[in-house]
């Protein structure tokens, strides 16, 4: 009797313990450090979660050249490039794709060459000209995506690291984007492997495109591919790991993105005796199969998204300012500045506002009330000081034409026309909206009001003649 009594007992701890190892391994799945942040747009403020990772700092992975050169690319502007060194993201250069553009090819030759020659580079290494990726990378439209996918991969089970990390740097903040090999979505989901995961995908139905759908289908591929093939490749190899590492994460993100088959490749190419840090710079340095430069580039281009956006969430205490112009005008009050200090503050203010127009966080009109405040501000620092002339406002105005919002750019350079109505300018910005929205009767008048103005303006005398040819 004392034996089986034992006996039931012993299986009742048995079965106890196991259930805590059951719960103990769910709870490390999901053992991330989730942060919760007001974002403050500029009509609504939504309380949003997202993934702090501090082993990304911890342990030194900011700290290496290629995510921080990727860093640099998704905050560099399209019409500017970096150029490295391809092995090792050693930075050589920054130019203006204008300049670029305007090589022949033996002047472009003998560029790369002065730069080994400075640089010591080698000749077997290559020199990569890297266009700037910052419209790509829109951090701030991927908010709302991450936070709900978060409480998907929760729903699922799935460590939600990897739902930032892939909507950081597959899409972000894009909805319906195709690639090139049909995958779609946020997630960037194939038509195969969305439908195998149980989304619908026909001519009629994508749900790759919805949120939910989505962060589902990827959390399932991640759970019952990517992440036990990963744990299978590494156990072949006998190396052991955390499914917390940050090193192991990578390596499942490759999983996701270039295929565990790929990475079994890899890993079996290198041969390595541990993981960690080290095993996964072999690995962006290992190609095997369909693993090319892509491939490679995936765990870096994470590494650096989450280095962004970490700047970007943790800005402040608890909240995000989405519009750059009210983050720094509202910290205006704590700011203890010289006089001539204020005006910069402020002049950098009003900069950070337009760059929030042009880039479709703010509306006209918000832009137009805020600018405005400002500039009251900088009036009672500074009666006789004008913080900014007409032509750089009207820089505004040129490049919300350049990227092609003529409408926001016309009510710009309307309002810069009561506040400048001497400026030529200003009216050679209006004669050029005019026509881009091909009204040509209009756009003549304001290019003669220009030219009248300033007769040096060229682009306004050659605007005319080409609009008055029959």
């Amino acid at each position: 009797m004392k034996n089986k009594t034992s006996h039931i007992i012993s299986k009742a701890l048995l079965t106890l313990a196991l259930g805590s190892i059951a719960v103990f391994a769910k709870a490390q799945t999901h053992n991330v450090p989730v942060v919760e942040r007001y974002v403050v747009g500029y009509n609504d403020v939504t309380k949003m979660k997202f993934i702090n990772d501090a082993q990304l700092y911890n342990e030194g992975w900011q700290s290496l050249p290629q995510p921080q050169f990727w860093q640099k690319i998704m905050l560099l502007s399209s019409d500017s490039a970096i150029v490295s060194v391809a092995g090792t993201r050693q930075l050589l250069d920054r130019v203006a794709l204008s300049d670029w553009n305007k090589m022949s090819d033996v002047q472009r030759s003998l560029y790369k060459e002065n730069l080994r020659s400075t640089y010591s580079v080698g000749d077997s290494s290559n020199i990569l000209f890297t266009i700037g990726k910052k419209d790509f990378y829109d951090y701030k439209k991927a908010m709302p995506i991450i936070n709900r996918s978060i409480d998907v991969f929760k729903q699922n089970e799935v460590d939600p690291w990897y739902a930032q990390a892939i909507l950081l740097i597959e899409s972000p903040g894009k909805m319906n984007t195709k690639s090139g090999v049909g995958a779609n979505g946020p997630f960037q989901l194939m038509k195969a492997v969305a439908r195998k995961e149980g989304l619908i995908v026909n001519g009629k139905i994508d749900e790759r495109t919805n949120v939910e759908k989505s962060a589902m289908g990827a959390a399932r591929l991640l759970k019952t591919i990517c992440i036990p093939y990963t744990k299978r490749i590494l156990d072949s190899a006998h190396l052991t790991y955390n499914e917390t590492d940050l090193w192991f994460r990578l390596l499942v993100l490759h999983s996701y993105h270039a295929g565990a088959g790929n990475v079994a490749g890899v890993i079996k190419k290198i041969n390595p005796c541990e993981g960690g840090m080290s095993l996964i710079q072999q690995v962006w340095q290992t190609s095997w199969g369909g693993f090319k430069n892509a491939s490679q580039n995936y765990s870096q281009l994470a590494l650096a998204a989450f280095c962004n956006f970490d700047e970007l969430v943790m800005q402040q205490k608890d909240s995000v300012y989405l519009i750059d112009g009210d983050r720094m005008f509202n910290s205006y009050a704590s700011c203890k500045c010289a006089p001539y200090d204020e005006c910069s503050y402020l002049g950098n203010c009003i900069k950070s506002y337009q760059s929030d127009l042009v880039a479709g966080i703010i509306p006209f009109d918000y832009f137009a009330v805020k600018v405005k405040a400002v500039q009251t501000e900088l009036s009672g620092i500074a009666p006789t000081q004008s913080a900014f002339a007409d032509e750089h406002f009207n820089d505004v105005g040129f490049r919300l034409l350049k990227a092609r919002k003529m409408d926001i750019a016309y009510k710009v350079f309307k309002l810069n026309e009561i506040t400048y109505p001497d400026s030529w300018s200003v009216y050679h910005g209006l004669g050029q909206t005019y026509q881009m929205m091909g009204q040509k009767s209009q756009a003549l008048e304001y290019y003669r009001k220009s030219i009248k103005l300033n007769p040096d303006n060229l682009d306004g005398a050659r605007a005319i003649s080409q609009l008055t040819k029959k």
